[in-house]
């Protein structure tokens, strides 16, 4: 689903939850206008050319859990970054790759893209063993990337997947 306001309640709702913000720069929100606004950058960011962000939805529940971005669209050269946060109430549980897989077959299959990349802290080792479970390959690091909102510095993992593996693995899954 497309990222909108009709979402505020439940992305405010894991957006006030420590632990959602263990591998981000920022604190929790604190107030539901806090969330609002940061959800406004969201759309805006989704209106223009080069960034796109969609709802996780549990169609069971019928809430929200999540977002699932794509940032730094290049149609030129066929590439972009995946950014993406999920509850805590639901790490683990298969959400992220089932949004993950939809994703890649959108950009490789329907858009045709080269290539996806996305980038994440180094202690951060279940998203980074996810997006490998699902074909990403470790690029490198970028030391002191990050800043926590406690002030610690963190590396950053680039992790990225091709086209061609990319249809290699679903095809193999069928």
């Amino acid at each position: 689903m497309r990222i909108n306001e009709n979402g505020l309640a439940d992305m405010h709702e894991y957006s006030t939850k420590h632990e959602f913000y263990e591998y981000l720069e920022f604190e929790p929100f604190k107030s539901i206008q806090e969330t609002s606004d940061y959800l406004a950058k969201l759309i805006e960011r989704s209106d223009s050319e080069n960034g796109h962000y969609w709802f996780i939805n549990n169609k069971l529940e019928k809430i929200i859990i999540g977002t699932f971005g794509l940032l730094n669209i290049d149609t030129r050269k066929s590439i972009t970054e995946i950014g993406y946060g999920i509850s805590p109430d639901y790490w683990g549980k298969g959400y992220f790759k089932e949004a993950l897989t939809m994703v890649l077959n959108f950009l490789f299959e329907e858009l045709k893209f080269y290539k996806v990349w996305a980038k994440t802290q180094s202690n951060n080792i279940s998203s980074i063993k996810s997006l490998e479970k699902s074909g990403f390959t470790k690029e490198g690091i970028m030391r002191d990337f990050y800043l926590s909102n406690k002030g610690e510095r963190y590396d950053a993992v680039f992790l990225s997947i091709l086209k061609e593996e990319y249809l290699l693995i679903a095809n193999n899954s069928k």
